[in-house]
């Protein structure tokens, strides 16, 4: 009886064992699947680092109580800093299942439920958002910014501050510039006021 024991031990240690394999190999393709598919919609997922982001609400001269929008918010960080360091409140859309995920559950583990939003889906979802936003920080690509300009400067309200790092919008020209350090290069934030 006490051999029947160990042994059905055993084989529930084992499943076990393989049940919790099974799972991080679905989350290791789930998190590649979602990296490849970003890849090829145009926009890849690369974080911007605290001081850049820092810098970029400087630069907005962000205050306490102002809303950000944050166009493919990534992990939230950006956010995150907003509202631990600035004292805003913000809403961050994010096309990327993995990094929605990542996102709200960092919103959720620093506390600030309350204070950050984040939204799944494409940057259409961020209409209402834009004609509210006090600063939006963008950390798109050349080719993305180009695509939304039109669409996104239309819908802009006309007391926001937009932020870019390091890309720029082909037709508009930033009021002003301020230079920083992201991911160890030398990295331009840009400045756009709608007129």
């Amino acid at each position: 009886m006490l051999l029947g024991i160990s042994t059905l031990y055993n084989w529930v240690m084992f499943l076990i064992f393989q049940l919790i394999v099974l799972i991080l190999l679905l989350g290791i393709v789930f998190w590649l699947t979602c990296l490849i598919y970003a890849q090829m919609a145009g926009s890849p997922t690369v974080y911007s680092n605290k001081k850049a982001i820092e810098d970029a609400y400087k630069l907005a001269n962000l205050k306490p109580d102002e809303l950000v929008l944050d166009l493919g918010c990534g992990n939230g960080r950006s956010l995150l800093i907003a509202a631990e360091k600035f004292g805003a409140k913000g809403v961050g859309i994010e096309r990327s299942p993995f990094c929605y995920l990542h996102a709200k559950l960092a919103v959720y583990l620093a506390g600030q439920s309350k204070n950050v939003k984040i939204l799944f889906g494409d940057l259409k979802i961020a209409e209402k958002y834009l004609k509210k936003a006090d600063v939006i920080y963008l950390y798109l690509l050349n080719s993305a910014l180009k695509e939304i300009e039109t669409w996104f400067f239309q819908n802009l309200s006309s007391r926001a501050r937009v932020v870019s790092l390091a890309f720029i919008f082909p037709n508009y020209k930033p009021k002003s510039t301020k230079k920083t350090l992201n991911l160890g290069v030398e990295t331009t934030i840009q400045l756009y006021i709608k007129e």
